[in-house]
């Protein structure tokens, strides 16, 4: 999986196609306790994945912004009741959170207080 590329040559693409490689091969955590966490980070890593090869930085920024600003609502409002749902839904906000840091630390915090 690792190519050793130049560093200067690892993309934002690199980085979420090892988090959804990880996600699929990892053996550190019960697949089975994890699945529909891992089902909602890689939902999150495949869309990000095709909008980072055809989006700008803003327009990748802005739209999973605001994607992760609506499921903070939707988690306030308990709009998620399913069990399984939550997971999912978690790991699909966790995922974004993720890519979002790589691009600005600063996205980890909310920024609506």
């Amino acid at each position: 999986m690792i190519d050793d590329k130049n560093l200067n040559q690892f993309t934002l693409v690199d980085v979420i196609e090892r988090r959804i490689h990880f996600t699929n091969t990892n053996t550190i955590f019960d697949k089975v306790d994890f699945k529909d966490m891992n089902e909602g980070e890689l939902l999150a890593y495949n869309e990000m994945l095709a909008d980072v090869k055809e989006m700008k930085e803003s327009e990748f920024v802005s739209k999973y912004l605001k994607i992760i600003n609506k499921l903070a609502i939707q988690f306030e409002n308990e709009e998620f009741t399913d069990k399984r749902e939550i997971e999912k839904m978690s790991g699909y906000n966790n995922a974004i959170v993720n890519i979002l840091k790589c691009i600005n630390p600063i996205y980890e915090y909310d920024l609506e207080d």
